[in-house]
């Protein structure tokens, strides 16, 4: 007995010493950089325990913890660390930095993991890189700053969407865009509207998120990072996270930036002066005449005859405008005189109308965002308002978006955390479109087709010019008032998560998001404008309602012993989209002041809704030895409606593994070398369809009747066997750090090889269609990609750091069905649902097994020929006889109809990337984003317009064509003649339009200034910033007609020009 009470007595006393060496105190921190400088944001959490919390904004933290305790430490962009207690109630913590190392925490697909211990392939981009960009999309940021990814801007116009391919092109028919993941939630992307078949392209559906917002952004390049994603994910993945609360007191940051872009990159297609064109004119008028036989004499018109003919074709086109034109002698062609008319209220003589002034403008871009944040323990916060326009260089070209963020944690119990994220946003786009119609195309009318000599006002009158100018030519003073379109999107998202830590290392989690987009989009031409005078004037109005609600449940197992790691994830999620879609049109307006539906004498309506259902299960596991054997398995099986129930679910996966060559005996004292590690990954994700209905025949009842009775029609030829495009990815890779990090670097190899492609394939002319869409095609991607980075210089006052990526992508068909070739056209130019290539502006492409997956496809030029000032055309077959001749060696011709087109050039460069280097000098900062290419070719599709040969009079010739022009006395000249007779090249797909596509750009300069501590402890700031941003400065390329950077099909057509843009800012932080 006595024993047992010893016994019980020892038991109580050893509890109570334990409890006492473990007692609970409150442990106040501050962490800091290398520099000395606080770090916010810093997650501390208690190793074993759900106890946790973050820094403030002043890097401090306060914390209640055994005494005993370790704190695990992580931010993104540092090295994670642990810290040992040790009884220690204040402590201070100094993290090393992460930019290069290779230790830094990121967030993957479904959580967070450290970049040493990852195996798969992606890149992490921090808000740091993107702050002080001026745009209104975040993708233009991302340029140069990921290998393998590529960003093409198009476009100029205000609110513009950019596209972003990673490793190349995975599909024929099916998106190729990335799958985007906001928070942990796949996102709606791209242009969502209906404008596209008229002349105007919606808004981007990512506009509406603010750059500012935004945290990090990482992209899953490969299987084993992505292929949780699954059916989504064979485009890679950018996983976007926004900005959270951090613990502390309240504190109020302020962004304001304006920016100014008063001209354009680059030179664009510079007219040649109203002199050089009046002279062009008048030879091209002369030299027909000369060309053609004199009905009275039976011999060819003389010299006279034509002076007085091209003077009369002249005075004829320019006479109403004010000009009269004299020659003292015929054979004079470069002395024209141009004088003024008499007989009008204007002498125009001397006199010409600026185009440029009249539709462009110096564009101003505002940018504003005010942001509060803070927090305690149990419930941080992050908010912000921003407020962003851009007014374009085209004067009709607006954008503007109003957005507001809430993100929410709050722990209800220690152990049970709830969070949201809501986000509303609008913005409105009005203005033009950059597509082949001219009639909404500013940039092509005043460089092409709005002659100096063409004024807005008549010179007899002073009455506003009405008629068109020539064919397309019109006077975009006056039509301005005649029309508008804008498009309008307002959005709202709430992400709602729900967190439960069953053990310290157990966690379930549940998602739900709510995604509503409302698109509204508006198309007005008056009774007086060309395209609304044959309806008595025409308003068109769509709706467009997107909704998105994704759910997720997934739980999480992460388990340390001894040299062992494990985490489990198992998962399910279901997803559900539908869109409503409504268009209105209205004919016969009653009053132009009143340019709505409501006002039409006309109308016409149709509706439909349609939408897709996604559900998914998913898992995986992750295994680490001793920080040295890394081992990783994915799987998510996928079940879609826009299959048929044969082939409705998809199992996509990976395997990866990594081996830490560091810890070698012979390696692990080796002070050089930091890091040295291996991986590898093999993986299969996949593609859908476009189409929610591919395997569904279809019925319109859309105005269709049969003998005067409603019916209907079929509107789709379905392939009730369709199914995923799918993509084998292998992925290796060796990841290096030297000197402690401060040099670090990558080499990886990818291959990856899509397959069951949809391709249309001929069928039975009896199904009443020509073709059916199927899975037969494959395209095979690979290639290497390089990055290094390095601190160059690292002391208390000065920095320097550099970090430079490179992309070699090979991206090729292997197979089409029964091996025939695809001819394509560059969609990019289209007027509506135009398919077939109309219009001399867009490129034709070929998918032939074997070759690019960008191969131009046309007549292959062989330049001009110096004896003549001929086009040269090599034939390419084996034709001879009459008009063949050899030329360098070849078969070659005058006339294209004796050639055959044939592959002319590859749109996809040898290598592409970024250099970015920053420099820091006490509180200056000065940092440089540069992009590249080199090798590929582009192709020129408006160069056809403004190097028209002659055919086509109404065309302004640019200054290059002038200056490279053959003539008797430039016979080395390497554009033809002119020829008003000849239609050879203009309307042509041939290489004469393709041109060197390397280039390299200054993409982004930013020099900032941020007060001393010691003034803002005066003033009662916590942080004073000033900052100058530079955009497309400089570019070196050989190309110079217009800008190289030319986007996705690289082609040039009339997109509205990338601008070198000024922007100035201030952040100020309370």
């Amino acid at each position: 007995m006595k024993q047992h009470v010893l016994t019980t007595l020892c038991l109580i006393a050893c509890s109570s010493m334990q409890s006492l060496y473990a007692q609970q105190i409150q442990i106040a921190g501050k962490i800091t950089d290398s520099n000395g400088n606080p770090i916010s944001g810093v997650t501390i959490n208690v190793k074993g325990s759900s106890q946790g919390t973050s820094t403030n904004d002043q890097g401090l933290f306060t914390l209640n913890a055994n005494s005993n305790a370790t704190l695990m430490l992580s931010v993104v962009g540092y090295k994670a660390q642990e810290i040992q207690v040790n009884g220690r109630k204040t402590i201070s913590i100094t993290l090393a930095s992460g930019e290069q190392a290779l230790d830094e925490v990121m967030v993957v697909a479904y959580g967070t993991a450290k970049k040493s211990t990852y195996t798969g392939s992606a890149a992490t981009v921090k808000a740091k890189d993107i702050d002080n960009v001026p745009t209104t999309s975040f993708e233009s940021a991302l340029s140069g700053r990921v290998a393998g990814l590529t960003v093409s801007t198009p476009s100029g116009q205000a609110g513009s969407t950019p596209s972003i391919r990673i490793r190349g092109v995975g599909s024929m028919n099916a998106s190729n865009e990335p799958l985007y993941v906001i928070d942990g939630v796949p996102a709606n992307s791209g242009s969502g509207g209906q404008m596209g078949d008229y002349i105007y392209t919606s808004n981007n559906v990512m506009g509406n998120l603010n750059p500012d917002d935004i945290e990090t952004i990482t992209v899953l390049k490969d299987a084993a990072a992505s292929s949780l994603y699954g059916s989504r994910a064979a485009n890679g993945v950018i996983l976007i996270t926004t900005k959270k609360g951090k613990t502390g007191k309240p504190t109020v940051n302020f962004k304001s930036s304006i920016g100014f872009t008063p001209t354009w990159a680059t030179d664009n297609y510079e007219t040649a002066s109203p002199q050089d064109q009046v002279n062009m004119l008048y030879q091209i008028f002369h030299d027909y005449r000369t060309s053609n036989v004199n009905p009275k004499t039976g011999v060819n018109y003389t010299d006279a005859d034509a002076s007085t003919y091209a003077l009369g074709q002249l005075n004829n086109r320019f006479n109403k405008h004010g000009y009269r034109f004299e020659v003292s002698d015929p054979l004079r062609m470069s002395n024209i005189s141009i004088l003024g008319m008499t007989d009008g209220i204007e002498n125009r003589e001397g006199k010409y109308y600026d185009w440029d002034k009249a539709l462009f403008r110096t564009a101003i871009y505002q940018d504003n965002n005010l942001s509060l944040s803070g927090g305690t323990e149990s419930t941080k916060y992050f908010s912000s308002l921003g407020y962003t326009t851009d007014k374009s260089r085209i004067r009709v070209n607006d954008f503007e978006r109003i957005s507001g963020r809430l993100n929410l944690t709050q722990k209800i119990v220690d152990n049970l955390e709830f969070g949201t994220n809501i986000n509303i946003g609008h913005n409105k786009k009005k203005g033009f479109n950059d597509t082949r119609n001219t009639g909404s195309n500013y940039f092509l009318q005043s460089r092409n087709l709005l002659w100096p000599l063409y004024w807005p006002t008549n010179y007899k009158t002073g009455e506003a010019w009405t008629d068109r100018y020539g064919s397309y030519a019109y006077n975009a003073d006056y039509y301005d008032q005649q029309w508008d379109n804008n498009s309008k999107t307002n959005k709202l998202g709430v992400i709602s998560n729900l967190t439960w830590t069953i053990l310290p290392e157990l966690t379930a989690k549940t998602v739900f998001s709510y995604d509503y987009t409302d698109m509204k989009d508006y198309l007005y031409y008056s009774a007086k404008h060309f395209n609304g005078i044959s309806d008595g004037g025409v308003v068109h109005q769509f709706n467009t309602n997107m909704l998105k609600l994704v759910t997720s449940n997934t739980v999480n197992y992460n388990k340390s012993f001894d040299k062992h790691t494990i985490n489990l994830l198992a998962g399910f999620e279901a997803e559900k989209n539908k869109t409503d879609f409504m268009r209105t049109t209205g004919r016969n307006l009653g009053s132009a002041e009143l340019p709505y539906i409501s006002s039409a004498g006309k109308f016409e309506a149709n509706a439909y809704s349609w939408g897709y259902n996604l559900m998914s299960f998913l898992g995986r596991a992750e295994y680490n030895y001793d920080n040295t054997y890394f081992l990783a398995a994915s799987y998510r099986r996928d079940g879609s409606s826009k299959l048929g129930p044969k082939n409705r679910w998809g199992d996509f996966w990976s395997i990866s593994g990594a081996y830490s060559l560091k810890n070698l005996p012979s390696l692990r004292e080796n002070d050089a070398i930091s890091t040295l590690r291996l991986k590898a990954s093999y993986g299969v994700n996949g593609t859908l369809p476009t189409d929610n209905f591919g395997w569904r025949r279809l019925v319109s009842f859309n105005n269709f009747n049969y003998k005067g009775q409603p019916g209907g029609n079929l509107v789709s030829n379905p392939d009730p066997d369709i199914t995923w495009e799918t993509s084998y990815t292998t992925n290796a890779g060796l990841e290096f750090g030297f000197l402690n990090n401060r040099i670090t670097g990558s080499v990886e190899y990818f291959n990856r090889t899509s397959k069951n492609l949809l391709q249309d394939v001929p069928t039975s002319q009896t199904t009443g269609f020509s073709t059916v869409l199927r899975n037969v095609g494959q395209i095979n991607n690979k290639g290497i990609e390089i990055e290094l980075a390095g601190d160059i210089i690292k002391k208390d006052d000065f920095r320097w750091s550099a970090n430079v990526n490179a992309a070699f992508i090979n991206s090729k068909v292997q197979k089409l069905n029964d091996n025939q070739d695809i001819i394509w056209y560059d969609p990019t130019g289209s007027v509506g649902n135009d398919t077939k290539g109309s219009g001399d502006a867009r490129a034709q492409f070929i998918y032939r097994e074997g070759q690019s997956t960008l191969a131009f496809y046309g007549y292959e030029w062989a330049g001009v020929d110096a004896t003549n000032g001929k086009n040269v055309y090599y034939t390419n077959n084996s034709n001879t006889g009459s008009g063949i001749f050899d030329y360098n060696g070849r078969k070659a011709t005058y006339d294209f109809n004796q050639a055959d087109y044939t592959i002319i050039g590859n749109g996809i460069p040898n290598v592409s990337g970024g250099i970015n280097t920053d420099f820091e000098y006490k509180n200056f900062n000065l940092g440089f984003n540069f992009i590249y290419k080199l090798g590929g070719k582009l192709y020129d599709g408006a160069f056809k317009d403004v190097a028209d040969d002659g055919y086509y009079w109404e065309r302004i010739r640019s200054e290059y064509a002038f200056e490279h022009m053959w003539t008797e006395n430039n016979t080395s000249g390497t554009l033809p003649k002119l020829d008003g007779n000849d239609l050879t090249d203009p309307q042509k797909y041939s290489s004469r339009q393709l041109h060197d596509a390397s280039f390299l750009r200054l993409k982004n300069i930013n020099f900032g200034y941020r007060l001393p501590k010691t003034v803002l402890n005066k003033i009662g700031f916590s942080n004073a910033r000033v900052y100058f941003n530079g955009t497309n400065l400089l570019t070196a390329s050989k190309y110079k007609i217009a800008d190289p950077e030319v986007g996705q099909y690289a082609t040039r057509g009339w997109e509205t020009p990338l601008g070198k843009t000024y922007t100035f800012g201030i952040e100020l932080g309370f």
